[in-house]
């Protein structure tokens, strides 16, 4: 069956597969060690939280000029680099960009924040499962540490894919969160269409300038971070990528990479991150108590695909069940805020 640009297809199983994922996940933060916060299930470990602003271009094609991206502008904006898991920096993982912008007019898919656009990104272009029943399967897995049970739950001929997405996670060099290229991964909706999102450090970070330390430390991501931030500021350009062929650029399967060959990313935006100081408990507070979710956006600019729809599901009720837990009332913050 042909399927047009930007068309889901939701399985019979989804709504099954979301209540048994969210179980799954709840069940692996609710006893957390003593005197400790309840953490995000994913990217639990912050590298920092820091201000910035998020300029939408002017002069965008007609093409790209949808919800977010219809009318030139700039946000202020709070970003969360992490690890995807309690890894020290010096090991192996996949590292992330939560990125929320404020003071964002339009109605929002989710009601609990009225003016903010989430963005997540990591640094890799695929996820290691590409629908929600697989990756349901290898999260199960990779809990019970026992990798060979994924093979009941993603298909054989699968699996070089996701060995390749850990490899790329274990060969990575990690030099600077400011200095990654980041990935969505999963496509959003855009006009009739669908693109996929990533950040990419814009060319006055002259990125092939930075070395890697001797002999890091198990927080050096966070302490490169802050020598950078101490000495200027931090650009990235923002980009997306149309899909061009719904075959083989497919919107229910985020483990198959859109060819950059056929259809290249365009900026449409950039990220400024000032010169500061970020490293303080009250912001690294503030950071931990903010909720990062691809579905705070406008209807124009929605999730698109399984691995997406099954992440409403979970974000939200994870969000509500560590707020609670920790006794922190769920903010939504102005981009203003300064500590």
């Amino acid at each position: 069956m042909s399927l047009a640009p930007g068309e889901e297809q939701i399985s019979p199983d989804e709504s099954e597969v979301a209540q048994k994922t969210l179980a799954l996940v709840r069940s692996t933060i609710e006893n957390p060690p003593a005197g400790e916060l309840v953490k995000r299930d994913a990217h639990p470990k912050a590298h920092g939280c820091v201000h910035g602003t998020f300029t939408v271009d002017a002069n965008l094609q007609e093409r790209f000029a949808h919800g977010l991206f219809a009318t030139p502008a700039t946000y202020p904006v709070w970003i969360r680099f992490s690890n995807g898991n309690q890894t020290p920096d010096n090991k192996p993982d996949i590292r992330g960009m939560g990125i929320k912008l404020c003071q964002v007019p339009g109605e929002k898919i989710l009601t609990d924040e009225k003016h903010t656009h989430d963005f997540l990104l990591i640094n890799s272009t695929v996820m290691p499962a590409g629908t929600p029943r697989e990756y349901y399967a290898l999260f199960e897995a990779l809990i019970r540490r026992e990798p060979l049970a994924a093979l009941f739950g993603i298909p054989p001929w699968r699996l070089p894919r996701v060995l390749a997405f850990f490899a790329r996670a274990a060969f990575a060099e990690t030099i600077n969160p400011l200095y990654f290229r980041y990935w969505s991964t999963t496509p959003y909706r855009l006009g009739k269409g669908a693109v996929k999102y990533a950040a990419r450090p814009a060319a006055e970070m002259k990125v092939s300038e930075a070395k890697p330390p001797r002999d890091p430390g198990p927080d050096f991501l966070r302490e490169a971070m802050a020598a950078r931030l101490d000495e200027g500021d931090a650009v990235f350009d923002f980009l997306l990528q149309e899909q061009t062929n719904p075959a083989t650029m497919p919107i229910e399967d985020a483990s198959v990479e859109w060819s950059e060959t056929a259809s290249p990313f365009v900026k449409v935006g950039s990220i400024r991150i000032p010169k500061q100081s970020f490293r303080s408990a009250a912001q690294d507070l503030f950071g931990e108590n903010l909720s990062i979710n691809p579905w705070h956006c406008v209807a124009a600019n929605r999730p698109l695909g399984g691995i997406n729809r099954v992440r409403r599901v979970v974000y939200e009720a994870i969000s509500e069940y560590r707020h609670a837990r920790n006794g922190f009332a769920r903010i939504e913050p102005s981009g203003d805020e300064r500590f």
